[in-house]
């Protein structure tokens, strides 16, 4: 691949990662207002965790890009996807934690 080529992957891979933790994120709003009043803190935690792991590693991808590294960068959104949904497969899902509010 050209350096340009990886370059523009590199920059996908930081806007894939900025959108994984917005969606993250959006995930305890929404099921805060599917779920209502008996929706609690402790019922949101795990996203808000999954939230500070996409942050962390969005972070770390942005670090990477500004120091050159765009194959790193790449590795690093890859990575953030990969990390996300395991951690949603064996934590959340494990724990109970309501993927979808009452119909």
């Amino acid at each position: 691949m050209t350096p340009k080529t990886i370059d523009r992957l590199a920059k996908l891979g930081i806007t894939i990662q900025f959108l994984a933790l917005v969606r993250t994120l959006f995930e305890y709003v929404r099921l805060q207002h599917t779920i209502g009043a008996p929706f609690t803190a402790a019922a949101g935690a795990p996203y808000v965790i999954g939230g500070i792991i996409a942050a962390i590693c969005t972070w770390a991808g942005v670090m990477l890009y500004i120091y050159r590294r765009p194959r790193w960068t790449i590795g690093a959104a890859v990575g953030t996807v990969v990390l996300l949904i395991a951690y949603k497969i064996f934590f959340i899902m494990a724990m109970g934690v309501p993927i979808r509010g009452p119909r």
